[in-house]
């Protein structure tokens, strides 16, 4: 008879390779553990919604709880569990599990429940060992069987277990018929236990002790597993024991924050369409209150992004495409809001002329390969940031690529041919979901016709976006490098790296540029001559300004430099901002006419070299489309860490006048210009360029 008692079992290890202290297939996942977590733990669930009984899909609900328990309460947890981590332990020394020690042995921890509703839960076939609980919780790198589901690659999974201090989760699931399988699951090292010295392999199972799931129909009233992880309504619990938080009330605002903003970031479009709802609840009792309660779904959408979060400011301060840190309101504002569609029925001059003075725009194409696909565009030419996230059928952000450039836009590509292109890029996806590659085919060894297909798609993809950019900014079509998407790869690098092509159009290297060499430091010197326009440049864009709207508003123009930094007044002060404007302004009152200024496209090169005495010098070499009087130059530094260049401030310029980051009333020649300028706090840098030039108006 089996012995109905909760207990670990590891099976043991034979004649096998073993795992060490570190698990190589977290490194799939860099970045932030809970958002990270967040991303995968939705996009499973969204690949099995279940069916309304029209047979319809009806809005899959995830719900993220954080509640506080006594380790007393699960000793399951800790009892057996705690003698193979003992054992680990003693062969390697490894923190990771001394720190798994010293939290089993404390008396209270948290947990946190990761529920879904309204899916088909995992099923498990028992006679034949099969189903998808069993790929869950025993397999990894084995992907999902969805046609067309965001799964790609099978290791998502792998998240769960970094939110936890002890690598353990436990999963329950309810199928249609009411049929329930348990099991729990932790990943530690290959360890022997005992006097034997037997080995025993890195994962163990907790169930009746005989490494089988628990299954049970609905009236087994007798059944051992405890009520605490008993479902009610078919889907899917992962239990995250011993979640990796701070104690400290402001450690679980962070967290909490971080959740809800993962959510808004990487699922507005599946939220927008009313496939997904999401609650993320840590209001139990004494850990916060029911402002910690966030609850996001269709109809909720829109008052959380005006008034709960990335509402002010309104767009991106930080000129970065990392999944943990652009703003999604700007690219939720494209995908939902649509002025003229642009179809295969328009033609490029008709497109043009529908487009001329829109703000969003979609255009819809049937591709040759990819199909059905469709581009979302946000024309803010004032805070619009250049970057296109990209989407597939499940709606969640797989890419977000930076593009050059400066124009002032924010866009979303989304492709949902269910016959065609969602399963090819599906192919193209990397573990992480943060790209589509072609090179991610030639590391799974796919046949060679179908890395050559994945190299057309990107082909296809680019131009598409590039046309449609053509379209809405015709000024700038013969750009022959306007659209850098190659690969569509997000670079898994620091931000700090000057080498990241997300930073923007830029060199920051010794003697890269044999134009740079022996630049004279005054662009004027030789203005008699006028330097010829260069091919590298297109055409000036002509931009017709909206009327600005006043505001309340408080917005920081530091571009996250620190506040205590002394301000210096600003000869052309700015108007705050509302956060769908187009542009700031200073208001002369007394005449009709009004002046405002308006970001313009220029292409640049940043090089730093050490001068005899010690000191670092920059050379920016602009190219101007037009004359401009009095330009308006923003220099914004990425540097060795966050800290250091948050607090970079120019210190001299060889023109114009200096206001913190700004250069400003700066005479651009037609074509070419050469400027230097140092930094107060010198370093390895790169810098983005922000080129603005005063408009006037009419009211």
């Amino acid at each position: 008879m089996k012995d109905n008692k909760l207990k670990w079992y590891f099976p043991k290890a034979m004649n096998v390779s073993g795992r060490g202290e570190n698990d190589p297939q977290k490194e799939l996942f860099p970045g932030d553990i809970y958002q990270t977590m967040i991303r995968e733990s939705i996009q499973n669930s969204l690949d099995h919604p279940a069916l309304d009984n029209f047979g319809k899909n009806i809005p899959v609900r995830v719900e993220y709880k954080l509640r506080k328990h006594a380790t007393t309460e699960f000793p399951y947890l800790k009892e057996d569990l705690m003698g193979h981590i003992q054992s680990c332990y003693d062969i390697s020394h490894a923190d990771k599990f001394k720190r798994m020690i010293d939290v089993l042995k404390s008396s209270q921890f948290y947990m946190m429940e990761v529920a879904d509703v309204n899916t088909i839960g995992m099923d498990y076939d028992f006679d034949n060992d099969s189903g998808r609980f069993k790929k869950f919780v025993r397999y990894t790198g084995d992907p999902n069987e969805v046609v067309g589901a965001g799964g790609s690659h099978g290791y998502g999974k792998i998240t769960y277990f970094s939110v936890s201090e002890i690598n353990t989760i436990i999963v329950s699931s309810i199928v249609k018929d009411g049929t329930f399988t348990f099991e729990g699951v932790s990943r530690l090292a290959t360890h022997p236990t005992g006097t034997s010295r037997e080995y025993y392999y890195d994962t163990g199972f907790l169930d009746f002790g005989d490494g089988t799931p628990i299954q049970f129909d609905k009236e087994d009233v007798q059944s051992v597993i405890p009520d605490f992880f008993r479902r009610e309504k078919t889907g899917t619990t992962v239990y995250i024991p011993f979640v990796s938080i701070g104690d400290s009330d402001s450690e679980k605002g962070k967290v909490f924050r971080k959740c809800c903003e993962a959510v808004l970031r990487n699922f507005f479009a599946a939220i927008n369409d009313g496939k997904l709802e999401v609650l993320i609840d840590f209001s139990d009792g004494e850990l916060f209150g029911d402002d910690f309660i966030f609850e996001c779904n269709q109809e909720k959408l829109e008052d959380i992004f005006t008034n709960r979060f990335f509402y002010n400011p309104p767009y991106d301060n930080v000129r970065t495409s990392f999944f943990d840190k652009f703003n999604p309101r700007p690219y939720w504002l494209a995908y939902r809001d649509n002025e003229v569609t642009i179809t295969d029925d328009d033609t490029y001059e008709e497109a043009v002329e529908r487009c001329a003075g829109k703000k969003f725009v979609c255009f819809r194409k049937d591709l040759s390969i990819l199909g059905k696909s469709t581009l979302f565009v946000n024309v803010d030419l004032q805070r619009g940031n250049d970057l296109v996230l990209f989407m597939r059928s499940p709606r969640m952000v797989v890419g977000v690529q930076h593009n050059s450039p400066s124009r002032g836009y924010s866009a979303v590509f989304l492709c949902d041919d269910e016959d065609k292109g969602n399963q090819l890029l599906r192919t193209m996806e990397d573990a992480a979901h943060r790209t589509w590659s072609k090179r991610q085919l030639k590391l799974d060894k796919r046949p060679q016709e179908k890395i050559e297909q994945a190299g057309q798609i990107e082909e296809e993809m680019r131009n598409f976006i590039r046309w449609c950019l053509d379209v809405i900014f015709p000024a700038n079509q013969t750009d022959s490098d306007d659209v850098e998407l190659e690969d569509f790869t997000v670079p898994l690098i620091s931000e700090n790296d000057t080498t990241n092509p997300l930073i923007g159009s830029l060199i920051n290297i010794k003697g890269s540029d044999n134009d740079a060499l022996g630049a004279p430091a005054d662009i004027h010197a030789g203005d008699s001559k006028r330097q010829k326009k260069s091919n590298y440049i297109g055409k000036a864009q002509v931009i017709e300004p909206r009327k600005v709207q006043k505001t309340e508003i408080d917005t920081d123009y530091s571009g996250g430099r620190g506040k205590d930094h002394p301000v210096i007044p600003d000869p052309h002060p700015r108007q705050k901002p509302s956060g769908n404007d187009d542009f700031t302004e200073d208001s002369n009152p007394e005449t009709e006419k009004r002046i405002v200024r308006m970001k313009f496209p220029v292409k640049y090169r940043i090089f730093s070299e050490e001068t005899n005495d010690g000191q670092i010098l920059y050379t920016l070499i602009v190219h101007s489309p037009q004359d401009e009087d009095k330009a308006y130059l923003t220099l914004m530094p990425v540097g060795e860490t966050d800290d250091k260049s948050c607090n970079v401030y120019l210190k001299t310029a060889s023109v114009g006048q200096i206001r913190e980051n700004e250069i400003a009333g700066v005479h651009l020649l037609e074509g070419k210009n050469v400027i230097t300028f140092s930094v107060d706090n010198a370093g390895e840098y790169a810098f983005t360029l922000l080129a603005e030039h005063d408009v006037t108006i009419k009211d």
